[in-house]
């Protein structure tokens, strides 16, 4: 008899128990859900935000998108001193200039391009003096201020 009423007693306190433990189950994945959802919803408001950041960027400071352009469609300084330091450059044409630098980069040896030079510098002297026109020991026209 006791053990019928130990049973009984264990039984309907599982009864009474067993929703309980259901309602905390069900309480604890909700949680667990939204702690993702909110996860979730907290790295969507930081890629927006760095969308925003990176569009007031752009927006606010032109000088940006102006200085990105102007790299990409101008030559560096460096191929333009490249041009000034062949000798008479303002007196060629870009063909003219790009077939001597093309010459001088097939000569072979030094010797080969330093006689290529040397006929360029005799060259562009005549074109001076046909034109009538100083230059330089540089090959620049000689301006009279």
């Amino acid at each position: 008899m006791r053990t019928r009423t130990i049973v009984a007693t264990l039984l309907c306190s599982a009864l009474v128990a067993a929703p309980a433990i259901a309602s905390a189950q069900q309480s604890g994945n909700r949680n667990g859900a939204e702690a993702q959802q909110r996860a979730q919803v907290e790295r969507s408001q930081r890629d927006l935000d760095r969308d925003r950041l990176r569009d007031r960027d752009r927006i606010t400071d032109p000088a940006q998108d102006r200085d990105r352009i102007q790299d990409r469609t101008h030559a560096p300084d460096e191929a333009k001193q490249a041009e000034e330091r062949v000798y008479g450059h303002e007196l060629m044409t870009d063909a003219e200039r790009l077939a001597y630098q093309e010459r001088l980069k097939n000569a072979a040896t030094a010797e080969e391009r330093e006689q290529v030079m040397a006929q360029h510098r005799e060259e562009i002297q005549v074109r001076a003096r046909n034109r009538n026109i100083q230059i330089d020991d540089k090959g620049n026209p000689v301006r009279e201020d």
